[in-house]
């Protein structure tokens, strides 16, 4: 039986120490995201060959280290979410000088580290082990930013796993952390001064219309139409054993192949060019083979969604490195047999990339109060979302140990949504990853090898 036995919890603090700072309080882009305190979880798995003890005597020093001095630039993650005293409709994120992250060191026992941090379907009970749990004590509606847990597999390999409230930052900014955390540890002597500070101030996210006012307004009705939405596509607990987590990929070749179809689709059909990326035919892809697999009846509405960056496209942009949210996004609706259908995959495509075309030019609070109206009309479609990005570069996280072996997003077991990140082994590759129950991740493995024997 799988089981983790805590070994150490260690508070790590900013180094050096820091005095309490400003609360800053959280942007409208940010307030999007305190809908149940949602984390998202990322499990990051690396070869490491050696004893429990070898890393506790002789890696973990310089991992607390290299942490206490990454936070003293990230200090908002040693804080704490919460209500801002000065309004009922304002949350902060405040660091208090004492402030800590919790790192908790455990070690795993009852499964094979390859058999875990393989692609085959796998027991999404066993993988929520490696998830951490908030260390922190909090009352209220106060919670904390970030958790951390180390899972050593004796004498193969270890998992670092993340829980990053989504209303800290968003994935641009949990990753430029991780990075900058895993770049420090592995130099040999980290300093202060070799980390590369994120851009703070909150302020510089404008709410010229009260967007945060009308996300309180709508977040009620929102939760209790999601809630009775996800009863409706009759989810499993993520703790039900019949859950099972995978990872499928698609190669340079067959994504240059789906590019092609939908192009020469859209050619023969005389529609004007649209948006073909490989990341619009991957999700077109999933999407198609997924609704195949639930056998949906071909007049029930299927949605899907996905987050953008918005960076780059804010009036004026704001810095790269802002740590925060700052994405907008777009939604699509077909019928199941279109998406289902013998050009599903190619009508899917043509919709996602139309709808992130249709994103140019706008505003980010024009595209956020569109998708809540939409969103809400959509209501009684079968909802597929992304997680991550191929831009955010999971494999390029080195803590010393080389690249990770595999990365997991597991906090897509409790949204039903699909993951997405650059494949490892190739350059122009994509990894998709799934829960399902054992039974729909069955067939739909068959449709997804099935549609690339056409390819």
């Amino acid at each position: 039986m799988a089981a983790v036995r805590v070994l150490h919890e260690i508070k790590v603090s900013p180094f050096p120490s820091l005095p309490s700072q400003p609360p800053q309080t959280l942007s409208f882009l940010d307030c999007i995201w305190l809908r149940n305190s949602q984390m998202v979880e990322r499990l990051f798995f690396f070869d490491f060959p050696h004893p429990t003890s070898h890393f506790i005597e002789h890696n973990l020093p310089i991992f607390t280290k290299s942490l206490s001095l990454t936070l003293h630039h990230f200090y908002p993650l040693a804080g704490s979410i919460r209500p801002s005293p000065d309004s009922d409709d304002q949350f902060e994120i405040a660091y208090e000088e004492g402030d800590s992250v919790t790192i908790t060191v455990a070690e795993f026992a009852g499964d094979d580290f390859r058999n875990i941090s393989g692609h085959q379907p796998r027991n999404f009970k066993k993988l929520r082990l490696l998830v951490p749990k908030p260390a922190k004590t909090f009352s209220g509606s106060e919670f904390p930013a970030i958790s951390i847990q180390i899972t050593l597999f004796p004498n193969q390999g270890l998992c670092i796993g993340f829980a990053i409230s989504h209303a800290a930052c968003d994935g641009s900014g949990s990753m430029q952390f991780i990075r900058s955390w895993a770049d420090a540890c592995r130099s040999t002597e980290p300093t202060l001064h070799s980390i590369s500070p994120p851009f703070l101030d909150r302020s510089i996210i404008i709410d010229p219309c009260n967007m945060r006012r009308k996300i309180f307004k709508m977040a009620h009705k929102l939760n209790e139409m999601y809630e009775k939405n996800l009863k409706k596509q009759d989810p499993l607990p993520v703790f039900d054993p019949r859950l099972v987590s995978a990872t499928f990929s698609l190669s340079k070749y067959q994504i240059e192949r789906l590019k092609e179809r939908v192009q020469a689709k859209g050619a023969k059909e005389g529609k004007p060019s649209f948006h073909i990326s490989a990341f619009s035919v991957t999700c077109a892809y999933v999407w198609s083979c997924l609704v195949r697999a639930r056998g949906y009846d071909n007049e029930i509405n299927q949605c899907f969604g996905c987050v953008v960056d918005w960076r780059k496209r804010m009036k004026p942009p704001i810095p790269s490195n802002y740590f925060g949210n700052c994405l907008g996004n777009f939604l699509t609706e077909l019928k199941a047999g279109e998406v289902a259908g013998k050009d599903g995959i190619e009508v899917a495509a043509m919709e996602i990339g139309k709808s992130i075309d249709g994103l140019q030019g706008r505003d980010v609070v024009e595209v956020l109060e569109s998708a809540f109206n939409t969103y809400l009309e959509m209501m009684g479609s079968r909802l597929l979302t992304v997680a991550g990005s191929p831009k955010l570069r999971v494999y390029e996280v080195d803590f010393g140990w080389g690249r990770p072996v595999k990365v997991e997003i597991t906090s897509i077991g409790e949204t039903g949504a699909m993951s997405l990140a650059e494949s490892r082994k190739e350059k122009g590759g994509m990894e998709i990853g799934l829960v399902l129950s054992e039974e729909e991740m069955n067939k739909f493995g068959m449709n997804y090898a099935t549609a690339l024997l056409d390819l």
